[in-house]
C-alpha cells in the first residue's frame, strides 16, 4: 500500500494526513507548529504518523506540503537584506506607489514601509519604450556599479525591475548576467519572470517581495528535503501554490510569493472537492484555525481567484494598506478570529475578540504552556463544548481551571459578569465578527449568503460553525470527516499546475493574432515542461486560456475564457463574446458600442485532478444511539445556559445515520457543536450534514 501525505502548517499546529488513494484508509495527526523552525514540526509529524500506523517509509508516496512562511517573513519583515535595481528616475516607486490614500479620513495614517530601504535601491542607465523597443542600451559599467554597490551593503538578495520590461526582458536578462558574475551567492529576482505585465508599482513590489523571501524559502526547503531524506523518506515533495494548484520544491524556492497563501487556499480546493461531491453549487467554506478564519466563496464547484492581492497589511481590514503581490490566489477574506485569539477590554469598556493571536507558543491559558489570557478556545472549553480529556484525541489534557482564571480575570471581573456569561461573551463577539465579514465578502462579489451552504472545517471551525451559519441566515452546515486536517487534504484534491501571464495591450479588432499566439505557444511551452519536470505525463498535461479584458479607458480588467488552438480572424468575434458574457454576469449589463481591450493574456498548465477513493467507515454503527459516547453538561443560549447534551463518537457516525440537536459529534481532531432543532446526517462519503431549523 502506499500513502500520499499532507502536510500544512499552521500558526498554531502542524497538520498532516495520510491517504491510501486506492483503498480510501486515511490517518489523521496535529502537532504544536515550531515556530523557530517549521521543518522540525513537519518531521516530527510524519515520524509520529508512521510509527503510529507501523509503516515503512518505502510505503509513503509523495509529500504535499503547505506553510506560513513566506506570509510570516512578510508580515514580520523577518527577509534577507534586499536591493533593488531599477531604471534611472524609479528609485522610488515603491514609497510612491499608487499616490491615494486608503483611508481619507485618516490624519494618522500608516502606510506600509518599503522592503526594500532606500540607501538600497540602485538606478541604472537604460530605457524601453512601451512596445519594447531599446531607447537607452543598458550601461553596462553604470550596472556593475550599482552591484558593488550594494554588495557593500551586504544584500543576500535583488530584485531587477526595469521600466516596460515585460515587452521586452533583453535588459533585465542582462543584469542578472551581471549579477551572476559579480556575486554569484546573491539571489536574483527579475520581474520578467516573477511577474511579466503592467502596472509598474505592483510589478516592482511583487519582484521584491520574491527577492526578500526568496534565500529563506530555498533554505526551509533544503532543509526540509534534508530532514525526510533522513527519516528515509524517498518520494516526491510538492509544494501547494496560492492560486490552488502544486508545485516543484525547486520551482517554490524560485518563486516563494507563489505559496504565500498556500495552507488557506489547500482548505478552499478542498472546500470546492466536496461541494463537487455533494452536487452543492455553492459553498461557503469557513476555515477556523487556531490563528484566524478565513471564508472563500466556492461558485459553480470552484473557488473564486484573483490576482489582486496584499500582504502585511497595516490594518488587516483595510485594502491598500499592505503589500500588493501581483499574482493568482485563491480569493479569501481573513478575519482575526482563531481558536487562539485573546480576549481583552478594550479602553472604551468593550470586550474584544483578537486579532492577537497566543499562538502555539504560549498558546491559550488551558494549554498549560504559560499561557495566561484568555482566549476562544478557553472560552469554548468553559461552555462545555470541549473535552478536557479528548482535545487531540487525549493527546493533549486542558486545563479547564486554568481556562476559567483567565476568563474570570481579564474578562469576568472587569465587566462585572459571572464566569459562564463572559465565555459566551467571548464566542459570541467572535462568531458576530466572522458572520459579518462573510456576510460582507459575500455581498462584495454580488451573492447572498443564504443561497449558500456552509462548510465548515479547521481545529474551531466546527465549534463555530452552527452559530456562525445561522448568525448568516444559512439552511445547511457540512462538516466533512477529518474536518480539523481538512486543509492538509486539499492539498492531496489538488491537481500539479502552473500558470504564466504576459502583457499585450490592443483593441479586439486590432490585436496582432500572431503575437498572441506567439506568446501562448511560449507560455505553454515553459508550463508544459514545468509539469513534465514534475513528473506528469504529457499526455494529461491540460492548457486553460484567459485574458484579462476591459471597455477601453477603464482601469481594472476581468478575467475571460480565450479559445484553445491558434487564434484566426474569426476568433476576435468569439473572444468577443466572451467578454460580453462575462461582463454582463458580473455586472448585468454592457456597452456594446464601447471598444474592448486585451491587457494580460494567462496560461493556467494544469495536471490531472488526483483520483480519491471514498472515505471508509471502519467503526460505524447501525444506529445513532449507539454512536453515543456519553453525555455533558453543554451551554446552549436555547436552553438558558448549561444542560445534558449527548457527546457522539464520530468514527462510529455511518452512512444514513440520523439524529437530531442539541448534541455534540468529537473527533481526534475537531468537534462538531450541534444547537437544538438541527437536524443531522451522515451521506455516504461521511460528511455530516446539518440541516437548520
Amino acid at each position: 500500500m502506499v500513502y500520499h501525505i499532507g502536510i500544512d502548517i499552521g500558526g498554531t499546529f502542524t497538520d498532516i494526513i495520510l491517504l491510501n488513494s486506492e483503498t480510501g484508509e486515511s490517518f489523521r495527526g496535529k502537532v504544536l507548529t515550531t515556530p523557530h523552525d517549521p521543518s522540525v514540526g513537519a518531521a516530527q509529524s510524519l515520524q509520529e504518523s508512521v510509527d503510529r500506523l507501523r509503516l515503512s517509509y518505502k510505503e509513503l508516496g509523495n509529500i504535499i506540503h503547505g506553510t506560513t512562511l513566506v506570509a510570516n517573513a512578510l508580515i514580520e519583515r523577518k527577509g534577507v537584506r534586499t536591493g533593488l535595481i531599477t531604471s534611472a528616475g524609479f528609485r522610488d516607486t515603491l514609497e510612491i506607489a499608487r499616490e491615494n490614500r486608503y483611508d481619507l479620513y485618516d490624519i494618522f495614517l500608516e502606510m506600509p514601509p518599503p522592503l526594500v530601504p532606500r540607501s538600497r535601491r540602485k538606478e541604472v542607465a537604460e530605457r524601453l519604450d512601451h512596445t519594447g523597443r531599446v531607447l537607452t542600451p543598458l550601461d553596462e559599467a553604470g550596472a556593475e556599479q550599482a552591484v558593488k554597490e550594494l554588495l557593500e551593503e551586504e544584500v543576500q538578495a535583488i530584485a531587477v525591475v526595469f521600466l516596460h520590461s515585460f515587452r521586452n526582458p533583453a535588459h533585465e536578462l542582462a543584469m542578472r548576467g551581471i549579477i551572476t558574475r559579480l556575486a554569484p551567492n546573491v539571489a536574483v529576482s527579475l520581474s520578467v519572470e516573477v511577474m511579466p505585465e503592467i502596472r509598474e508599482y505592483d510589478r516592482t513590489s511583487t519582484t521584491a517581495a520574491n527577492a526578500y523571501t526568496q534565500p529563506i524559502m530555498e533554505r526551509y526547503i533544503d532543509r526540509l528535503i534534508d530532514t525526510l531524506r533522513g527519516l528515509g523518506f524517498a518520494g516526491r515533495l510538492y509544494v501547494m501554490l496560492s492560486s490552488g494548484g502544486i508545485t516543484t520544491p525547486e520551482t517554490a524556492s524560485r518563486y516563494p510569493v507563489r505559496v504565500l497563501e498556500s495552507g488557506p487556499a489547500a482548505g478552499a480546493i478542498a472546500a470546492a472537492y466536496y461541494a463537487r461531491q455533494l452536487a452543492l453549487p455553492n459553498v461557503i467554506s469557513f476555515d477556523m484555525g487556531g490563528t484566524t478564519a478565513k471564508t472563500c466563496l466556492v461558485k459553480e464547484g470552484k473557488p473564486h481567484t484573483t490576482s489582486d492581492f496584499e500582504v502585511a497589511k497595516v490594518y488587516r481590514f483595510k485594502k491598500g494598506s499592505g503589500l500588493p503581490i501581483k499574482l493568482p490566489v485563491i480569493e479569501m477574506i481573513e478575519i482575526g478570529a482563531g481558536g487562539g485569539s485573546i480576549a481583552h477590554i478594550d479602553k472604551m469598556g468593550l470586550l474584544k475578540v483578537g486579532p492577537e493571536s497566543s499562538g502555539s507558543d504560549p498558546g491559550p491559558a488551558c494549554y498549560g504552556l504559560g499561557g495566561t489570557l484568555p482566549t476562544v478556545t478557553d472560552a469554548d472549553l468553559v461552555l462545555g463544548y470541549l473535552d478536557p480529556n479528548f482535545f487531540l484525541g487525549g493527546e493533549m489534557k486542558l486545563d479547564l481551571e486554568g481556562a476559567r482564571a483567565a476568563i474570570e480575570r481579564h474578562v469576568a471581573q472587569p465587566l462585572g459578569l459571572d464566569l459562564v456569561r463572559a465565555a459566551w461573551g467571548i464566542h459570541q463577539i467572535v462568531n458576530e465578527n466572522m458572520a459579518n465579514a462573510s456576510r460582507i465578502h459575500a455581498v462584495e462579489q454580488g451573492e447572498d449568503p443564504k443561497a449558500y451552504a456552509m462548510m465548515a472545517f479547521g481545529g474551531a471551525g466546527p465549534v463555530h460553525a452552527y452559530g456562525v451559519t445561522r448568525k448568516l441566515g444559512m439552511r445547511q452546515l457540512i462538516c466533512p470527516l477529518g474536518a480539523g486536517v481538512l486543509s492538509a487534504f486539499g492539498f492531496l484534491v489538488a491537481p500539479i499546475s502552473f500558470d504564466l501571464v504576459r502583457t499585450h495591450m490592443g483593441r479586439i479588432e486590432d490585436l496582432d493574432l500572431e503575437a498572441i499566439n506567439a506568446l501562448y505557444e511560449e507560455m505553454e511551452r515553459q508550463g508544459t515542461e514545468l509539469l513534465l519536470q514534475a513528473g506528469v505525463p504529457r499526455r494529461e498535461v491540460r492548457c486553460l486560456r484567459t485574458c484579462d479584458m476591459r471597455y477601453r479607458g477603464q482601469g481594472f480588467e476581468v478575467p475571460v475564457p480565450i479559445p484553445a488552438g491558434v487564434l484566426r480572424q474569426v476568433s476576435r468575434a468569439d473572444i468577443r463574446r466572451n467578454f460580453d458574457a462575462t461582463y454582463e454576469k458580473l455586472y448585468h449589463r454592457l456597452n456594446p458600442d464601447a471598444d474592448v481591450e486585451g491587457v494580460s493574456w494567462r496560461v493556467l498548465v494544469t495536471g490531472p485532478d488526483p483520483r480519491i477513493a471514498r472515505p471508509v467507515a471502519e467503526e460505524a454503527v447501525g444506529d445513532a444511539a449507539q454512536a453515543i459516547k456519553g453525555e455533558r453538561l453543554v451551554f446552549f443560549e436555547e436552553n438558558g445556559g448549561h444542560a445534558p447534551c449527548r457527546v457522539y463518537d464520530r468514527y462510529k457516525l455511518g452512512p444514513g445515520l440520523s439524529f437530531r440537536g442539541p448534541a455534540v459529534v468529537e473527533e481526534r481532531e475537531s468537534t462538531v457543536v450541534i444547537g437544538p432543532g438541527a437536524a443531522a446526517r451522515v451521506d455516504e462519503n461521511l460528511n455530516l450534514i446539518l440541516d437548520l431549523p
